[in-house]
């Protein structure tokens, strides 16, 4: 079976990669470069421990809140769009409570054995930098604390495997030097992990070729087409020769809409800008990835520097960096940590992530289209979910059969 994948991000490079150890003869057709997208500068944490939905109870009073401000971790930018109103009931309707524990069970679900698939990689040959240190949530008020403790405890209750340790000032400033003493406690979570995620792309990409898989770079897909001939699907590409699949995977994130909705396929999610800064650093460098809760930043370090990763932005397919939002994401540290503060940034990035109003995946079947699939949606867990991902929908792409942990996230639903 010949299947191919729209899209060389880490979803779409995960895809392809189960695909593959499945027996499919595999090719992967990205429109830049692989792993140049979202994946570039993501945050590269890799946490269940995080995989609570984004609406929430509570959650539409604190948006409405953020809107007033410009340098929010939240922001969306009202526009006259009938699918951001229809995407904006729907965020409403997912913030009730029993909306969001379904949410939270489908995501520990899938992310389940996120750790195991992530170190079956790495026992696969796929190189790619990956630490092991655990997760430090940081928070400057006893009230983010506890309510950080309360959804953490939740997730517990609902199938989180994880540890979760409450530490005062002095005990995580024992764990890692790097945090300061305006914090007012801190959680661990050590089952918890992180990955430079361009480092896992471009492992991926090698690992796949090695193994035969075609993956073309620079090619811009402009449709899909049933093949007459034999069954299967067309792919016509913009200056490159077409492909001829049996099936079809999508995972172009926030562009798969626009390439399925010809077919009648209506993929509801909005692209949500994410920044980052990648930088060297002055001052003691942080150790462990650390969660800026009230910020709501990721400070991740890497070999020879540390990422600062936040912000969700709805504001259509604009790629523009804003540089006020920029440098609330820059400036976050000063308030949890010692004294580390970035300089000489290697990368100032904005990238836009696919965020459904529910913020679960749409990952499975294409209603209505036989031999396609979709694997989008994922918001800011696509690192944590992309093998998670491809392993789930390996099997009915390749069988037809249909794993319980996709069963909540179809995209009819």
């Amino acid at each position: 079976m010949r299947v191919a994948v729209v899209g060389g991000g880490a979803i779409g490079l995960a895809c392809a990669w189960y695909l593959r150890r499945g027996g499919a003869d595999v090719i992967v057709l990205e429109r830049d470069g692989v792993g140049e997208a979202a994946s570039l500068g993501n945050g590269g944490l890799i946490t269940p421990g995080l995989s609570n939905p984004l609406p929430a109870p509570g959650v539409m009073g604190q948006a409405l809140r953020w809107m007033l401000s410009p340098d929010s971790p939240f922001l969306l930018r009202p526009r006259l769009d009938p699918a951001l109103a229809a995407w904006c009931w729907r965020f409403w309707r997912s913030c009730s409570r029993e909306q969001y524990l379904i949410g939270m069970r489908a995501l520990l679900a899938l992310g389940a054995h996120t750790v195991e698939l992530y170190d079956g990689l790495a026992a696969d040959g796929v190189e790619f930098e990956l630490h092991d240190e655990g997760l430090l949530f940081l928070f400057r008020t006893a009230r983010a604390l506890n309510e950080e403790a309360a959804v953490l405890a939740e997730l517990q209750r609902e199938g989180y495997r994880g540890a979760v340790h409450a530490l005062s000032v002095s005990e995580a400033q024992a764990l890692d030097p790097a945090v300061g003493d305006g914090i007012s406690g801190a959680l661990h979570a050590p089952a918890e992990r992180s990955v430079r995620p361009e480092t896992l792309t471009r492992g991926l990409t090698v690992a796949l070729r090695a193994r035969g898989v075609e993956v073309r770079e620079g090619v811009r897909v402009e449709s899909l087409t049933r093949d007459g001939a034999g069954g299967g699907w067309r792919i016509r590409c913009a200056g490159s020769e077409d492909a001829v699949a049996d099936r079809v995977v999508v995972a172009c994130g926030p562009w798969t809409g626009a390439l399925l909705a010809p077919l009648g396929v209506r993929v509801r999610q909005e692209p949500a800008k994410g920044y980052s800064v990648t930088a060297v650093g002055e001052g003691v460098t942080p150790r462990h990835p650390l969660y800026l809760s009230e910020a709501k930043v990721a400070c991740t370090p890497f070999a020879g520097g540390v990422r600062l990763a936040g912000t969700v932005e709805i504001n259509g397919f604009d790629l523009t960096i804003n540089r006020r939002r920029l440098a609330a994401v820059t400036a976050a540290p000063a308030g949890y940590l010692r004294d580390w503060r970035p300089v000489s940034p290697e990368l100032e990035w904005a990238g836009l992530r696919p965020l459904s109003a529910d913020s679960l995946p749409l990952i499975g079947k294409a209603p209505g289209q036989e031999g396609l699939f979709v694997a989008t949606g994922h918001g800011k867990l696509g690192i944590t979910l992309a093998p998670a991902t491809g392993a789930a929908l390996a099997p009915l792409v390749l069988d037809d059969r249909l794993v319980a942990e996709l069963v909540p996230l179809r995209l009819d639903r």
